[in-house]
């Protein structure tokens, strides 16, 4: 794997993304989905119980969405931020590790950020790393 991470990790950090974003409010909904996606962290999601909330979580920060013509719904990640819970700044190693076990993640750049998340306050560092959920609808409408 390019980024060296192992297929199941990647398979859980990817399940935990799109399980958060399917209980997300819709993209035509812009404020309630910043909202939620500020204050659920990819950890609730039901791809990741099974582990505690800890002095991390990982949040979904931007994304691209994108609409076919076909119907199909492709949401991309832009970035996401690792925030230190209800804390003051930490130094990068610490979110580095954090990343590394729990969702077995190397990004290759982490920027720590100078003010403070959402509303529960806490310190966090922005991260890049790759995934996508797509799902296809079909058009409602008489059956024949």
């Amino acid at each position: 794997m390019p980024d060296g991470r192992a297929p199941a990790a990647m398979a859980t950090f990817q399940q935990a993304f799109v399980s958060l974003l399917s209980v997300a409010p819709s993209p035509l909904f812009a404020k309630a989905r910043q909202l939620y996606l500020r204050k659920y962290p990819l950890e609730t999601s039901s791809a990741a119980v099974g582990q505690p909330l800890g002095r991390f979580r990982t949040f979904l920060l931007s994304e691209d969405v994108q609409e076919s013509a076909e119907g199909v719904l492709r949401i991309r990640a832009q970035s996401f931020a690792v925030v230190h819970w209800q804390a003051p700044q930490t130094n990068p190693d610490d979110y580095r590790a954090y990343l590394q076990s729990r969702w077995d993640l190397s990004p290759d750049a982490l920027s720590l950020q100078e003010s403070a998340w959402f509303r529960e306050g806490g310190a966090y560092a922005v991260f890049l790393t790759p995934a996508v959920m797509e799902r296809a609808f079909q058009p409602s409408g008489p059956s024949h």
